[in-house]
């Protein structure tokens, strides 16, 4: 085993998961749900987030080869689907004054798929990162470490966002929607960031084929 391959993949996956960033974020979604369900909630997207980037590093490369899918053309969706989040948010769309408790849990058992679990935890960067740690680990010893890896910080993701409650109690129901206009703002503007970085790598990628 590579110790050196073991605390770089380490710290470069728990940097671009970023879980820390992540828990406005959460708070916005899932901030008025009970605690029970909120702690249902995140244990769910950390888990989604944990399996679809387990299974894209491990098989990443074969089955967008087998698609026909350039990584880029992921990060340009990934990127759009996170804007129009971010534009809900901004403009109060997911007020909960305007829908019914079942209506509201309903919503947030969605969110929790998409986008709290694909693409915050788990997004384009990590994706990519992943299948190019797979494919630059030197040995099978290294492969099962990343593996090792992924889960731990998933597990760290998990014990950071499980305490988002805490903020929304600090907070209340005004400040919870003060941070979910802010939110929306730099969430508008990581889309847009994914969006550019997957334009150039098309770019890059046609000039140089």
């Amino acid at each position: 085993m590579d110790l050196g391959f073991a605390v770089y993949s380490f710290v470069a996956l728990f940097l671009i998961v970023d879980p820390i960033a992540n828990v406005p974020i959460f708070l916005g979604f899932l901030g008025p749900f009970e605690p029970e369900v909120r702690g249902r909630m995140v244990r769910t997207a950390v888990l989604m987030a944990a399996l679809v980037l387990l299974f894209f590093t491990v098989a990443g490369t074969y089955v967008f080869r087998y698609l026909g899918i350039e990584v880029y053309s992921f990060q340009i969706a990934g990127g759009i689907l996170l804007f129009i989040i971010a534009i809900e948010m901004l403009f109060g769309e997911r007020s909960r004054t305007t829908r019914t408790p079942e209506e509201e849990m309903r919503r947030g058992e969605e969110a929790v798929f998409t986008p709290l679990a694909v693409p915050l935890l788990t997004g384009p960067g990590a994706i990519t990162l992943g299948i190019v740690l797979f494919n630059s680990a030197a040995s099978l010893s290294n492969r099962a470490v990343l593996i090792l890896n992924i889960a731990l910080v998933y597990s760290m993701t998990y014990l950071i966002l499980s305490r988002a409650g805490a903020l929304y109690q600090l907070l209340g129901p005004a400040g919870t929607k003060v941070v979910t206009r802010i939110m929306g703002l730099l969430l508008s503007a990581i889309a847009v960031q994914f969006v550019v970085a997957g334009i150039k790598e098309a770019a890059r990628t046609i000039a140089l084929g």
